[in-house]
């Protein structure tokens, strides 16, 4: 009898210890949020799309970041100077920072994980830009050191960076999360892989992740600014913009971009009108022209005649229902180079027919069978049938999976004519001007070269004097534009549906900023 009665008492325990934990789940407080394919890496300095990077800004934290209004503001670090002669900054760290594994961030964390960056065999995205003017960087992503000399741990709390030459963007290169770093322990040296978990310092921790399903995070009850009010996200994988607009009305979603197709009715209808949300983007929507992989794209007058075939104004205002703005060149509005006086290529048929002729494509005749791949059938099908009915030019349209799409331009060997944005990750020309055009870099998706562009750039990006600096990006710009190196589409802006719940959520000029500061009502 005592048996059995202690038997019924152990499941009767079990029975509330389960209830209990079923209780705990369901007061979680949860924001689902949608992102169209799994993100290429958890790794901050591994990034190379935009869910990757926005997902980085929740998971990680840098020495510094960018707030709502696009200003660089510290982030791990409490306090730091800059020497008279502009080559030395040094960084005093929070001295209550940890890791997700429990152990505390140190100065000589951030020497070792840009020396990881540095490390070729790791892929990073950035190539070893943002420390080729920090002293020894340049020879070590060369292979020829053994180490970021430039960078010194002085204890703990305290990093210290000497700079070759004084740069006035070095803090806005700190607050991208490409520059920031995880500790040595969590990952494979030489290697871009986790030994087990990703584990960063941000305001939430990894939990699980679903390939092709989902990735969710928990708050982190240790973070150094305070624990986040939500408790966890659940970023949901759903690669068609559509769907997940479905799912947002059917209350599967609490966030969720608009797709343009979808913002004429959205606007109209008078309870999700209300739910709404705008924020300033700074993205140039583009088609690359890959000259390695298609011949006639080596021929400028080929270039200009596709520039001058498509007409961007019925695409914008009628396809897209405004969801985009006019492009007049590469460099979106509110980034301080933006060139206003830039007028962009006009729509004109005629003389588009005239320069494929020039080109010794008459009428389209001659011309190869053209690829174009995208992640966006109805856009492309519009840029196709533009070319075929104003310059003869038959057009295939390839529609990849986004991860597919992404690893392609990156190899810049598979994609003819290709259809992408590309968003700023600071507020400089040079994200678009330099990233998108500059001789071999990988970023460089058209394979374009011009070296006349490339100095210009050189120049820009070592002036300190901004106003001149100012000059030689708006230069470059306006000659690679004369040079069709590639065709502005539009510049996309942020159009969220927000449920009413949800309070806190913000982008600025590159994205959603993250959910720390996120909270949701029951």
């Amino acid at each position: 009898m005592k048996k059995r009665i202690l038997q019924t008492l152990l499941v009767l325990a079990l029975l509330m210890l389960t209830l209990g934990t079923s209780a705990a789940q369901d007061n979680l407080v949860v924001v689902r949020y949608p992102i169209t394919s799994d993100p290429a890496s958890l790794e901050p300095g591994l990034v190379k799309e935009l869910y990757s990077a926005e997902i980085a800004l929740s998971l990680h934290a840098g020495l510094f970041t960018y707030d709502a209004d696009t200003n660089v503001v510290p982030y791990m670090v409490s306090d730091y100077t800059v020497s008279d002669d502009g080559l030395v900054y040094t960084f005093t760290l929070h001295d209550n920072i940890l890791w997700h594994n429990g152990r505390p961030v140190v100065a000589a964390d951030f020497k070792a994980g840009w020396e990881r960056y540095l490390d070729a065999n790791v892929g990073a995205q950035t190539a070893g830009v943002p420390w080729e003017n920090v002293v020894g960087g340049l020879e070590l992503f060369a292979d020829e050191a053994d180490e970021l000399t430039g960078v010194q741990a002085l204890d703990d709390t305290t990093l210290q960076v000497t700079l070759m030459q004084p740069s006035n963007t070095f803090l806005q290169d700190l607050a991208v999360p490409v520059t920031w770093v995880v500790p040595a322990e969590a990952v494979v040296a030489g290697s871009p892989e986790w030994v087990d978990n990703p584990v960063g310092a941000g305001p939430f921790k990894f939990v699980e992740w679903t390939p092709n399903v989902s990735l969710v995070l928990e708050a982190n009850d240790d973070f150094f600014l305070g624990k986040p009010e939500i408790d966890r996200i659940e970023y949901l994988i759903v690669p068609d913009s559509n769907t997940a607009l479905a799912q947002y009305e059917a209350g599967e979603l609490d966030i969720v971009g608009v797709p343009p197709s979808a913002l004429q009715r959205v606007s109209d209808d008078p309870v999700l009108s209300e739910q709404l949300a705008f924020f300033t983007r700074a993205q140039l929507r583009y088609a690359g022209m890959n000259q390695a992989m298609f011949e006639p794209f080596k021929d400028v007058r080929v270039r200009q005649a596709f520039n001058h075939a498509i007409d961007m104004e019925v695409i914008v205002t009628q396809l897209l229902n405004n969801a985009w703005t006019m492009p007049t060149g590469l460099v979106p509005p509110n980034i301080p180079q933006y060139n206003p006086d830039l007028a962009g290529y006009t729509y004109d048929p005629a003389l588009a027919q005239e320069l494929l002729a020039d080109a010794g494509y008459p009428g389209g005749e001659g011309f190869p069978v053209l690829e174009l791949a995208t992640l966006d059938t109805t856009q492309a099908e519009a840029v196709a049938a533009m070319l075929n009915a104003n310059l003869g030019i038959t057009v295939e349209i390839l529609q990849p999976e986004r991860g597919d799409m992404i690893d392609g331009l990156w190899a810049g060997d598979r994609w003819q004519f290709f259809l992408f944005g590309w968003t700023a990750d600071t507020p400089s020309a040079s994200v678009w001007t330099y990233e998108l055009l500059y001789c071999d870099l990988d970023s460089n998706f058209s394979n374009y070269c011009n070296p006349d562009v490339d100095g210009l750039i050189d120049q820009a990006r070592s002036t300190l004097d901004v106003a001149e600096s100012t000059s030689y990006w708006q230069q470059a710009e306006a000659l690679a534009m004369d040079d069709a190196a590639l065709i502005p589409m539009g510049y996309a802006r942020f159009i969220y549906l927000v449920n009413p719940q949800v309070e806190g959520f913000r982008a600025n000029l590159f994205g959603p900023i993250g959910f720390a500061n996120v909270s949701k009502s029951s």
